[in-house]
């Protein structure tokens, strides 16, 4: 994955940005330029703690000169999402880095800015705790989750090059999705345990097989689920202690919500979404000869 520029979206004014702070030891571990913006909302007057927000700024532009960081700073009045989406379009970031501001709601934990960067921007947006205090830990255990399509092998080597700086333990999930209507349709068939044994080695092989591009000093697990995929990437990054969540996300909408957006909502954790560049089928199964 490579990363050259940096869109940071600041948004908080109060002690020390998260976003800022993970942007800041990415953009010293891979030479990067940082371009902080912050996007002040339109229901808030321009003005309001305009003095607070400059010094902020000002103290964040020292702190990346000091570490010998490019950076550029920049404030914009409007809707937060927008404003993120058109800098980095704009700007030809390659990655976006902003902070979670978890609430509490019918839909669980959730950020409605990050939700809407997420689902509409087309560069990969690393999402994190805003409650991290401090400088930013590495990411130590990194959970990625493909779906099999043609953008998986992508996915992969975006949360391989993310974390290239850092000693990390990769773990690879995948979820056979579609299981349980399967299970309704062919009652019969799925209840022979060679069937289901079937699709899981399937599944396997196929994952196996892209997973075999990871680089050998990684070292690299490989889970295969079944269920929900939002569910199996919630109980598989519990289970490995993640520290960071990988994820795709396809170019098509979904009323209900993407796996992407569910994972955000319920975890606790930094989440890297990397968009698919185009619609795309299904990997050829790996068969054994």
């Amino acid at each position: 994955m490579k990363i050259t520029r940096i869109l940071v979206a600041i948004n908080s004014l109060n002690g020390r940005d998260a976003a800022f702070e993970r942007a800041l030891a990415l953009g010293r571990a891979f030479g990067a330029e940082l371009y902080l913006l912050h996007a002040v909302p339109v229901n808030e007057r321009f003005s309001f703690r305009a003095d607070e927000r400059l010094e902020r700024m000002a103290d964040m532009r020292r702190r990346a000169e000091d570490a010998g960081v490019r950076v550029q700073t920049v404030e914009q009045h409007g809707d937060p999402g927008e404003i993120i989406e058109l800098h980095a379009n704009a700007r030809d970031v390659d990655l976006i880095v902003m902070g979670g501001e978890p609430r509490r709601g019918w839909r669980g934990r959730r950020s409605v800015v990050a939700e809407r960067v997420i689902r509409r921007t087309t560069v990969p947006t690393l999402v994190v705790p805003s409650d991290g205090a401090g400088a930013p830990a590495a990411f130590r255990n990194v959970l990625v989750a493909l779906d099999l399509s043609a953008s998986s092998r992508q996915v992969l080597e975006g949360a391989v090059g993310m974390t290239a700086p850092e000693a990390v333990q990769l773990t690879v999930v995948h979820t056979v999705q579609g299981v349980e209507a399967d299970a309704v349709q062919s009652p019969a068939r799925w209840t022979v345990p060679e069937y289901r044994t079937h699709v899981r080695a399937d599944a396997r092989r196929t994952l196996e097989a892209v997973v075999s591009a990871v680089p050998a000093g990684v070292p690299t697990r490989v889970r295969i689920a079944a269920g929900t995929a939002s569910t199996a990437i919630l109980d598989h990054a519990t289970a490995a202690d993640a520290d960071l969540v990988v994820v795709g996300r396809s170019r098509g909408f979904r009323m209900l919500g993407s796996t992407a957006v569910r994972v955000l909502r319920q975890s606790d954790v930094a989440l890297l979404v990397i968009p698919s560049p185009a619609r795309s089928g299904r990997i050829e199964r790996q068969r054994a000869a």
